[in-house]
């Protein structure tokens, strides 16, 4: 598959709850209804009007659809848009999404331009007239320009209204992204980031509802659960990647988390 695109309503098959990592580019477009999307540290909704894209060789899993979600789907590798006679450094900046914000942006009086754009995509593949794969891909990076613009006009707002507190809890989350295999201690995180381990977790509970450790075991959990669903290591295996001493004590980590073992959320 280097390039699809998909519309549905249904989620059944297409956003499990299982962590998962895909190797091209999904751009979702909301039409209805609200998903819940974690990747990497971000955690967002994506709701009517919203434009988002999900980057290659990140885990993310998804969950809580509405009864009316719909959206539309459309799923690229880099390769596909680099058949046509645009520089591969204008393609690469399209692509290179701000870490420091989720990648979703509401896209105002844009939505029904780029709405038109999918079903130009849409029609182009059904129909497959001459240099229809051309005109998807020159119609794709229109829409990529899009959610550039949609992306720099919300983080003018968004970075005038980032506090402290926010800033210290999005270090903590992108340090625990980057370090979470080994740093199983709160202090070294608040070593890192030059606080104590108390104040860090106030903020982060003052932010976000959860304690510093619970963020720090999700981040753990999400990556237990993509390698039990994902790949064929055994359950040893799985645990000391994962770097835990030993299989039991990755076994009773999983346990308290999910309710059910790792081999009994394997074989479901």
């Amino acid at each position: 598959m280097e390039f699809e695109i998909i519309y549905t309503k249904s989620i059944d098959n297409l956003f499990k709850k299982s962590p998962r990592k895909n190797d091209f580019y999904s751009v979702l477009l909301c039409l209805k209804g609200n998903l819940s999307v974690k990747i990497g540290y971000h955690s967002f909704e994506l709701c009517p009007n919203m434009i988002s894209i999900l980057a290659p060789n990140m885990i993310f899993s998804t969950d809580q659809p509405s009864d009316d979600f719909e959206v539309i789907q459309l799923f690229f590798h880099t390769s596909f848009l680099q058949k046509i006679f645009i520089k591969d450094e204008i393609i690469n900046e399209l692509l290179e999404l701000n870490i420091s914000y989720p990648p979703v942006f509401t896209l105002e009086d844009s939505f029904h331009p780029v709405l038109e754009k999918f079903n130009q995509i849409g029609r182009e593949l059904e129909t497959k007239s001459a240099y229809h794969l051309d005109v998807a891909r020159l119609i794709t990076i229109e829409i990529l320009y899009e959610y550039n613009r949609a992306c720099e006009y919300c983080l003018l707002g968004f970075q005038k209204n980032m506090n402290r507190n926010y800033q210290l809890t999005y270090q903590f989350k992108k340090l625990v992204d980057e370090h979470f295999l080994a740093w199983r201690s709160i202090g070294h995180y608040a070593d890192h980031l030059g606080i104590t381990a108390k104040h860090l977790t106030e903020v982060v509970k003052i932010e976000t509802g959860h304690t510093a450790l619970q963020i720090l075991h999700e981040r753990l959990l999400l990556e237990s659960q993509y390698l039990l669903k994902h790949t064929s290591g055994s359950i040893k295996e799985c645990a000391y990647l994962l770097g835990f001493d030993t299989p039991s004590y990755f076994t009773r980590f999983f346990k308290t988390q999910m309710g059910i073992s790792p081999h009994t959320y394997r074989e479901q």
